[in-house]
């Protein structure tokens, strides 16, 4: 299992690149809605490599979401971590359990794996979103299943 979410972090990873750099050349660049959505996005995947480290994450920004520019380097100094992270996975650390402290009562306590799991899965739902609005919005969309990273012999991510 442990290659798998590996594979699933590299995806999302690169997803996450493709993404930026479609958005990046789109008229839709500074658009306020975009950046909302991927202000959500990198801040939930922000919020479980906080939870994987053992520090409390950080709720949702007030004001107004950060610039194209701002997103994009938070995407990648989290996607940074989280590759530190995986590459430490044992595992036995997929079993161990972590809080989720954006839920309330009862408290909801999952296995890293799933919690990993959620985080790609999580920003799939939202990222296909984005791809829809940038469309929307003049640009254009590209596609980023995980089959075609596969077939595109895994690249990494080209910020």
């Amino acid at each position: 299992m442990l290659p798998l979410l590996r594979n699933l972090l590299a995806h999302c990873e690169w997803a996450n690149g493709v993404f930026f750099h479609a958005w990046g050349k789109s008229p839709a660049r500074d658009h306020e809605e975009m950046r909302r959505r991927l202000d959500h996005l990198v801040g939930v995947q922000q919020g479980f490599l906080a939870v994987f480290r053992g520090e409390r994450p950080g709720g949702p920004p007030d004001g107004p979401p950060d610039s194209y520019d701002g997103l994009k380097a938070r995407a990648q100094t989290c996607h940074a971590g989280l590759a530190v992270f995986a590459a430490g996975l044992t595992p036995d650390g997929l079993t161990r359990p972590v809080h989720i402290p954006w839920f309330g009562e009862p408290p909801l306590h999952i296995a890293v794996a799933d919690a990993l799991v959620q985080l790609c899965m999580h920003s799939q739902h939202h990222r296909g979103q984005c791809m829809t609005r940038l469309k929307d919005h003049g640009g254009e969309p590209k596609n980023v299943d995980y089959i075609v990273w596969l077939w595109k012999q895994k690249p990494a991510a080209r910020w």
